[in-house]
């Protein structure tokens, strides 16, 4: 009953928005196109672990999606559209990975749907450059080993891997996008279950991370051949009353990233701070930490290059004073093959050092093949 009376409530909602131009709609329906990539990385170097495990020196990393997406103008001025988004291997576990719905005018554009929050969309443009292999996200734990215990509080989206940090992954949320005003943009969202996947059942307050919002803005313009860049975001949610017991608070992000542009070359630089992290449910470990990156690129008709550091930790295990931490460092150069078709060679090194003590550390070069279609 819940179901049909939200659906119901949604379908005259959206009915009283688009009636002036609903004669459009019929006669130009929503069309979809299928666009996606693929990504092909061979890995090839010293890796090294400190506990007792043999691993193998040679990786494969494959990677890629199809989505479906398509739009529709309406003679009112409103746009409505869709994005479906096909893994192409089942690796996590799910086939369907985003999937959402917007609505976009003179006011902005709202997104509806398994999406992440508009906070989180627009900083990756302030993040440290890389052209092959990217070290800011959980790319780097393909190539080198992750030393028992290393992150149990989580890694995906939090501050020992990457310093775009968000509110869960791909959670069911509502996201607002300001036009843009001078240079100027301006994002807001809210998610009713925090911490996890899609969801599409009403947050138990008991047991999970809830109510989580995120505000932010960025800015993008040129000054006579200089890009300037920058963007900043603020998440928070509700801790559930079973980690408040056991002591646990509201988690709370910040980041703040910065790239200016010249002549072919491109310097960022991004940090990260969660002051209160997601704990498990007994309060006993936290995902609460920093991260920061930085790198320079330079492009020249097909050919790119770039450099790159990143450097984050994590608390973990809250009875142990010590910290998870994440040290690596990629070169990289790339070559456009045609459209849409880039090769590229990196050097990679990366060490994971978990808070007991053990460690995984990796040098390798990488040749990669990124498609997109």
């Amino acid at each position: 009953m819940r179901k049909q009376i939200l659906l119901g409530t949604t379908a005259l909602m959206v009915g009283s928005i688009v009636a002036p131009g609903f004669a459009a709609a019929e006669e130009q329906p929503l069309r979809l196109e299928v666009r996606g990539y693929i990504n092909e990385f061979i890995g090839v170097g010293d890796v090294e672990d400190s506990t007792t495990t043999n691993y193998g020196n040679t990786n494969i990393f494959s990677d890629g999606e199809v989505h479906f997406r398509g739009e529709t103008a309406l003679d009112n001025g409103l746009t409505f559209g869709v994005q479906i988004e096909l893994e192409s291997s089942n690796l996590g576990g799910a086939l369907i990975d985003e999937n959402y719905a917007y609505i976009s005018g003179d006011f902005g554009k709202v997104v509806v749907g398994s999406e992440n929050l508009a906070t989180y969309n627009t900083f990756w443009g302030v993040t440290a450059p890389a052209v092959g292999t990217p070290i800011n996200s959980g790319w780097i734990t393909v190539f080198v080993p992750i030393p028992s215990g290393f992150g149990s509080a989580g890694t995906f989206r939090s501050p020992v891997l990457s310093t775009n940090i968000d509110v869960g992954n791909d959670s069911n949320s509502i996201s607002y996008y300001s036009p843009r005003f001078a240079g100027f943009q301006f994002t807001g969202g809210f998610a009713p279950s925090a911490g996890g996947g899609p969801s599409n059942t009403v947050a138990n307050e008991d047991t999970t991370y809830h109510n989580a919002w995120g505000l932010g803005f960025n800015f993008s313009n040129d000054f006579n051949g200089v890009s300037l860049g920058l963007a900043a975001a603020y998440n928070r949610g509700s801790v559930d009353s079973t980690r408040e017991a056991a002591g646990a608070e509201d988690f709370d992000q910040l980041k703040v990233g910065a790239s200016v542009g010249f002549a072919g070359f491109t310097i960022a630089g991004s940090y990260a701070n969660q002051m209160e992290g997601m704990t498990n449910a007994a309060n006993t470990t936290t995902n609460e930490g920093r991260a920061f990156d930085v790198g320079a690129s330079y492009s020249t008709g097909p050919w790119g290059a770039s450099v790159t550091y990143f450097d984050g930790e994590q608390e973990d295990n809250i009875a142990n004073t010590a910290d998870d931490e994440t040290q690596s460092f990629v070169g990289a150069v790339s070559y456009a093959v045609g459209p849409g078709i880039t090769a590229s060679l990196s050097v990679l090194y990366g060490k994971f050092e978990e808070e007991g003590g053990a460690e995984g550390e990796a040098t390798v070069g990488v040749v990669g093949m990124a498609i997109s279609f």
